[in-house]
């Protein structure tokens, strides 16, 4: 399979294979969201393949964008033909006539291998499919904005929580006189998603060391005067669009460093959003986040053969996908109008936990704005 150059791309008829938690292109071509795999089609016109479970949902859905939905049955697959993809997708690109197809950089081998052995060429796109996603209409915002309620309210209802906790003499938190643990965080904030119509898989709510791990989803009794990263990506069950905000608070009193920590991270936060307007490279983002948390002290290296200090980009992309383009790091693309970005500058020390704090935010010509915006406290 050879790679095609960017400005192939309009002429060349497209093939995507997916569902909406693979292939989010999937969804934005065709509006159908799915739990099994089902095939996308560009040659000329546009079409959807799908199970015959799914056809009577297909035809209306992809109707309205003027996608026609077919069947293995409808292409007329017989026998063992009938139940591969790939076979689908040759039928369907032999009966359109089709001699070149494009893939993206994730597309199954064996698909593509089989499609080549039809006689159709296969190339595999350089870049993305459709880079238009990064760019978010007012609809995009609108369902992105639902997501980002979601978690604000999420987030807030935890803080509360951890904020009535008591905290015994063993320096452990306590509600109701029970152990308020990890877990009783993470099913109080999925309990307030799925009121909202939205849900997180791998909420992470971190204490203590734990809070180092960047993705430590966090487990076991949660104690004072530590930190708690809270961490919340929802996405909306009905159209598929995802927020996602971190807050880090201590229920008690923080030590020096920790709040020599905090306040780095937040200045960070402030200097990285300071420079986030459109045609600004993400690059120069993210070492403005670099540069204020070095400047008062925190350097990133190792220790004990660990990454410690800011290990992580300063943010990326939120859509269909919780990761997607641009990434905010040492990437040089430039910003443009439209784009939803995290904010999400951390420091992570084994000894002591992690900080970080998170904020998705859409791009202006002039700078950003909040999508929902959320307060921060830290010693509660």
């Amino acid at each position: 399979m050879k790679r095609m150059r960017t400005g192939e791309k309009a002429a060349t008829p497209m093939v995507l294979i997916g569902n909406a938690a693979s292939c989010p292109d999937f969804v934005y071509a065709t509006g159908f969201q799915a739990p099994d795999d089902a095939v996308f089609v560009r040659a000329g016109r546009e079409f959807m393949i799908v199970s015959g479970l799914e056809f009577g949902r297909a035809q209306r859905v992809g109707g309205e964008r003027g996608i026609e939905a077919l069947t293995p049955e409808t292409l007329k697959l017989k026998g063992a033909r009938r139940r591969e993809m790939s076979e689908w997708i040759v039928r369907l690109l032999k009966r359109e006539r089709v001699g070149v197809v494009m893939v993206p950089r994730n597309f199954p081998y064996a698909a593509g291998k089989r499609i080549e052995k039809a006689g159709i060429r296969v190339k595999v796109a350089a870049g993305p499919l459709f880079p238009e996603r990064a760019r978010k209409n007012a609809d995009e915002l609108r369902q992105i904005k639902q997501s980002q309620q979601a978690a604000v309210i999420a987030t807030r209802g935890a803080i509360e929580m951890i904020a009535r906790s008591e905290i015994d003499g063993a320096g452990f938190l306590r509600l109701g006189g029970k152990l308020l643990t990890s877990e009783a965080v993470r099913r109080e904030i999925g309990r307030v998603l799925l009121e909202h119509d939205a849900f997180c898989r791998e909420i992470i709510v971190a204490g203590g060391p734990q809070s180092a791990d960047p993705h430590e989803q966090g487990s076991g009794p949660l104690r004072a005067h530590e930190p708690i990263v809270l961490d919340i990506f929802p996405q909306n069950l009905s159209h598929g669009y995802w927020g996602d905000i971190t807050r880090t608070v201590v229920r008690g009193s923080a030590s020096p460093r920790l709040r020599r920590m905090y306040h780095a991270v937040k200045a960070a936060h402030a200097a990285a959003l300071g420079r986030v307007r459109a045609g600004v490279r993400a690059s120069s983002v993210h070492r403005s986040a670099a540069e204020a948390l070095k400047r008062r002290g925190f350097k990133t290296g190792e220790e004990n053969g660990r990454p410690v200090g800011f290990i992580h980009g300063t943010g990326h992309g939120v859509g269909l996908a919780v990761h997607e383009r641009p990434s905010v790091s040492v990437n040089s693309d430039r910003l443009q109008t439209g784009n939803v970005i995290t904010i999400e500058p951390g420091l992570y020390y084994p000894e002591v936990g992690g900080i970080r704090i998170e904020d998705t935010v859409v791009v202006t010509p002039a700078g950003w704005k909040y999508l929902v915006p959320c307060e921060k406290r830290f010693e509660i």
